[in-house]
């Protein structure tokens, strides 16, 4: 009795082993990637604004950015 659930369990771990084999070969591997989105920031509260908007005060405390 203890031969045939030696075999089985053996089955079970070779089959267990081939799953998670493929599920490790198959899996996409992606490069870290950054935004790029480009900001600047108010002198006054340190709020980031997107650097190609023509905007001329800060929306969040009104400090003037040029």
């Amino acid at each position: 009795m203890t031969d045939k659930t030696n075999k089985d369990q053996n089955k079970e771990k070779s089959l267990l082993d081939d799953i998670l084999g493929n599920a490790i070969s198959s899996t996409n591997k992606f490069d870290e990637a950054t935004a790029g989105l480009e900001t600047k920031k108010c002198k006054s509260c340190g709020a980031a604004r997107p650097s190609d908007t023509d905007l001329q005060y800060c929306d969040f405390c009104g400090n003037q950015f040029y």
